[in-house]
């Protein structure tokens, strides 16, 4: 099964929401880090660029008695991210610097998919 990450960029960052895949379901978190002076100069940043800001993605399990952490990791464009039964990989994340704490159609763009692994 493959499917694409229901990521809203127009929701902001930090961003969090529940995943049902299989008969599991994860809680997905995604924050960027970007240096205050970066982020005052504006503009739209590239998270996959390879250096300077870049988007972090957290995965937890929801079991009957806890939330399982499984992954934090910086997103690599390309790279599979493995997460227990599931293995994530971002293809794009363009965000504008008014969608970080901030929500608003600003033209913020976040591309990944899931499958099981």
């Amino acid at each position: 099964m493959q499917a694409s990450l229901p990521v809203d960029a127009n929701e902001g960052f930090p961003q969090s929401f529940r995943l049902r895949f299989g008969d599991r379901v994860y809680r997905i978190d995604l924050y960027v880090n970007a240096a205050e002076e970066t982020v005052s100069r504006g503009g739209v940043l590239d998270l996959l660029a390879g250096r300077g800001p870049f988007l972090v993605i957290a995965v937890r399990r929801e079991d009957p008695t806890a939330l399982v952490p499984l992954l934090r990791r910086k997103a690599v464009r390309g790279l599979h991210c493995k997460a227990g039964d599931l293995a994530i990989v971002f293809q794009e994340a363009l965000v504008d610097v008014r969608n970080l704490n901030g929500t608003g159609s600003f033209g913020s763009r976040v591309l990944a998919g899931v499958s099981a692994r």
